[in-house]
């Protein structure tokens, strides 16, 4: 076989190879769920005038394109008003579903990233979440707070993220989150 054959098949495999590898990351990519691919679902997909069964199937859906998100995907979700919308459009059940289906995954990611913090920007954040708990209950009623205390679905957050906690976080991180567990457990002790 001449050199020359030789180099242009080498170059030739070469050619394919790149354009397959150019394939699949395209492809890749297309396959990545995105915060917005998200909000399209929501957007496109109405739970009003649905079946039960129908709205059920939808949430379903949704649960499953949210637990692909990444972490910044999922931050990037939470502002968002469509999904505020479409949660509260959702009956009781419905919400203890999609909680369900996401919280798991969303609260490891959350402690993840928590651990993966830098300790000065953990503390900044801990302590800011326990201001905005301080404030909370200084500005509630008794009543408000036992009636949000006693909301299913906000046990289900808490609960979730305590297992999440004594699971995922590490020693450090632990220690950097202990004054909001405390503040949490002085405001549950208030409301017994």
């Amino acid at each position: 076989m001449k050199p020359t054959r030789v180099w242009m098949m080498g170059a030739a495999a070469l050619l394919v190879i790149w354009v397959v590898a150019l394939g699949a990351m395209w492809f890749a990519r297309s396959q990545k769920m995105t915060s917005e691919k998200v909000l399209d679902y929501i957007s496109a997909n109405s739970l009003h005038s649905k079946s039960d069964v129908e709205r059920m199937k939808m949430i379903e859906e949704l649960g499953r394109r949210v637990n692909q998100l990444s972490f910044e995907e999922r931050q990037k979700l939470r502002f968002e008003k469509s999904i505020r919308s479409a949660y509260e459009g959702m009956t009781d059940a419905e919400r203890a579903r999609y909680l369900d289906l996401t919280l798991p995954g969303g609260m490891k990611q959350m402690m993840e990233a928590f651990n993966a913090m830098e300790p000065a920007k953990r503390k900044q954040m801990v302590n800011r979440a326990v201001n905005e708990l301080q404030r909370a209950q200084n500005e509630g009623t008794r009543e408000e707070l036992d009636k949000a205390l006693n909301d299913q679905n906000l046990k289900r957050i808490i609960d979730q993220g305590l297992k999440s906690y004594m699971t995922d976080a590490n020693a450090s991180a632990k220690l950097d989150i202990q004054p909001l567990m405390e503040q949490m457990q002085s405001i549950l002790q208030i409301s017994r």
